[in-house]
């Protein structure tokens, strides 16, 4: 690893920047960690994330099959957020910085220990739905799991990583609000839910 990734890694454990992973897809993946030192890898259910406080290192499909032509780990960094979707019978990522590596990069296959229990990781919540006043502003978000929250509450679990299509916007004048991850996909966007 060379010297400006070294430096930026030390920067990113200082603030506490970690790599998490989302799995959207109807898929179970493998999420590996070295946080105690030996590699982990924990089972990542569908429509799970990596918990808040676990700094993600890579994953893999649990069934052996590729994602996007490479069978092994695909290695996060720090500052990074894998999200994994379905694409027909195959997976795909997002994430900004990815690399394909094999079992080596982590002291082989049997360095690595495997948790096969099915609760690591946490739900995914959404906003999914809102609604409106006479006027058409949002007065109520519906999040999966916690049900109708008002704007203020919507706003503080944005900021919190709670809700995770959704955004904070704090604009120069006027109150700040939520709005959806900016996409391709139109449908999934607040201004059409409600």
């Amino acid at each position: 690893m060379n010297k400006t990734m070294q430096e930026l890694k030390s920067i990113w454990k200082r603030l506490g920047i970690k790599g998490q992973v989302r799995n959207y897809s109807s898929k179970a993946i493998w999420v590996i960690e070295t946080d105690s030192g030996r590699p982990v890898a924990h089972l990542l259910a569908p429509m799970t994330k990596s918990p808040n406080g676990v700094d993600a290192d890579a994953f893999r499909r649990v069934d052996g099959k590729p994602i996007q032509g490479h069978k092994s780990w695909w290695k996060i960094y720090d500052f990074s957020t894998a999200e994994i979707f379905d694409k027909g019978d195959d997976l795909k990522t997002s994430a900004l910085t990815q690399t394909a590596v094999m079992d080596d990069e982590f002291g082989g296959p049997k360095s690595i220990t495997y948790d096969r229990s099915e609760n690591w990781g946490v739900s995914i919540q959404l906003v999914d739905n809102v609604q409106r006043n006479k006027k058409k502003r949002i007065t109520k978000y519906h999040v999966t799991g916690v049900g109708w929250v008002d704007p203020k509450a919507a706003l503080t679990m944005t900021c919190n990583g709670e809700i995770d299509n959704a955004r904070p916007v704090f604009p120069g004048s006027g109150n700040p609000y939520i709005r959806t991850r900016r996409d391709r996909e139109l449908s999934n966007n607040l201004e059409v839910k409600g």
